[in-house]
Formats: structure tokens, sequence, C-alpha cells
């Protein structure tokens, strides 16, 4: 035989697959292109979320593509935005936080940036206390970052 076939399963749960809905559920967002809404997935569980525990689980899930929504920007500028389906969205939030479980720990103390447990009012704490310490700040916002960086480097 040519190919030889590994198996691809995932330690994902049925009970993770339920926490990432809760989750969605709460964020109370639109619809993707398959135009299937929160209520419709709430109101039957078993049809929408085991399909997906079931690919992710043996490692055979593939996202559906993303409708685009033109988001409006000052001075007539607009910007895409993606939205995945409610079912993907569940897949995204399992997946980010099992990542997030094993990556948190690993960054610096002063990291706020989209970290659970971690808001604005805790950065400004923070950057009151070092403002204590140090006689000197830091301070980097680069305008565009993503829209003008060399994504093939990336």
């Amino acid at each position: 035989m040519i190919f030889v076939e590994k198996h691809k399963s995932q330690p994902i749960s049925k009970l993770q697959i339920n926490e990432a809905f809760r989750k969605v559920r709460a964020n109370k967002g639109s619809a993707g292109v398959d135009g299937i809404t929160i209520e419709q997935v709430n109101s039957d569980i078993r049809k929408y979320l085991y399909p997906l525990w079931n690919r992710m689980f043996s490692g055979s899930y593939f996202p559906s593509p993303v409708r685009q929504v033109l988001i409006h920007k000052e001075k007539g500028k607009t910007r895409p935005l993606g939205i995945p389906t409610i079912v993907d969205r569940v897949g995204q939030q399992v997946i980010s936080t099992e990542l997030e479980r094993i990556v948190d720990k690993h960054f610096n103390p002063n990291s706020f940036g989209y970290r659970p447990n971690k808001s604005a009012q805790d950065a400004i704490e923070q950057c009151r206390i070092n403002c204590l310490k140090h006689s000197w700040v830091i301070d980097l916002d680069i305008k565009g970052f993503f829209d003008n960086i060399d994504h093939d480097l990336l």
C-alpha cells in the first residue's frame, strides 16, 4: 500500500462542545453563509453540534466558507468582516479555549491584549505600577499593521 492512514483522533469531549456553544450563544452573533441562526442550533443541538464534535474528534473537520460583510469606517472607507457559521464559531471556541489553556501561561505578565481574565482596567493598573518602578515608557502602535505587513514573510 502506498498510503498508510493514521488515526487522526483529537481529545475533544462533548462537554467542550457544549461549553463552547454556551459562550457562542452568549455573544449573540448573526448567521453565517448557511443562514442557520443561534436559535436554530439551540432548538436542535444534537442535529447541529453532534456532527461538529464527531468531525473534530475524528480529525475530519473542515470549516464552511465565511460570509463577508463590509463595515463602514470613517471618511467613507469600509473594512471587510468575516462572519463564520454558528457551528464553525463553536469549533473555533473549542480550539481557542484549548489553546489558551496551553499557551496563556507562557505570556509575559505585562501582556493584556485578547487574554482571558485580563481587562483594559487591569492593563491600566499594571501601567500605574510600572510607572512607579521605571522612569521611562515605550508606546507602540502601528497603524494598519496587518494591512501593510508582507504576508509572505508573516
